[in-house]
């Protein structure tokens, strides 16, 4: 089984990919959706942590030296993922979040973690993008912090769903804010994963699901490398 092929078993198994009928937040309807809010165990969020890392030392070795993970599911992403690359790659990095609303008492603020005292290179670590909204409120929040560079985005799954511009939400943040984009998978490796019939078995896949998915790419998909 592929890296690939295992992560998207692993999304079946933890609850956080399902198929079947349901409505994104475009109002588009999709055989599939994608919750990592399901990851609920310590031993399922380090093996996430595992996949996350594993991406991060493939596309971002040696770029940055922190790890932001936006509120609130980018939160427990950022920290185990700084955490697994400290302890399996020998890779410490300082990790930021932020708060939904300033903190007026104590250290005060929106940031928690690295306050970016001094230049930092960051990679901010999301969970996934459909149209990209997340993390256009992310990238004005940390332009605005003289320190803060961001060099790159990681996130677990892109739909490659496309936006009224034509192209997909991460192409569309590569371009706009000139960073690097990158995600663990994407809607075709889910689709490579369905088209195995062992693999269909093994996560009791319901059936139909493959044709029903070959057509929301088509329907919704943007073609990129």
């Amino acid at each position: 089984m592929t890296n690939t092929d295992s992560f998207v078993q692993f999304l079946v198994e933890t609850g956080a990919l399902k198929f079947g009928s349901f409505v994104t937040k475009s109002g588009r309807h999709t055989p599939y959706f994608i919750n990592t809010g399901e990851f609920r165990t310590g031993k399922a969020l380090a093996r996430l942590a595992d996949f996350y890392a594993a991406a991060y030392i493939q596309h971002f070795a040696g770029i940055a030296t922190n790890l932001f993970g936006p509120a609130y599911k980018g939160i427990p992403l950022c920290a185990a993922t700084a955490m697994n690359l400290a302890e399996k790659h020998n890779l410490d990095l300082s990790f930021t979040y932020n708060r939904k609303e300033a903190k007026d008492h104590g250290e005060g603020g929106t940031l928690v973690g690295d306050t970016y005292k001094v230049p930092t290179k960051i990679v901010i670590i999301e969970d996934v993008i459909t149209a990209g909204t997340s993390v256009n409120e992310t990238m004005q929040t940390l332009q605005k912090i003289e320190n803060a560079h961001v060099q790159g985005l990681l996130i677990s799954v892109d739909r490659r769903e496309r936006l009224e511009n034509g192209k997909s939400a991460l192409q569309t943040v590569q371009e706009e804010y000139g960073i690097e984009a990158h995600a663990i998978i994407n809607i075709n490796d889910i689709i490579s994963f369905l088209e195995n019939e062992d693999n269909r078995k093994r996560i009791n896949a319901p059936e139909g699901i493959l044709d029903q998915v070959y057509a929301y790419r088509k329907e919704w998909g943007v073609s990129c490398s």
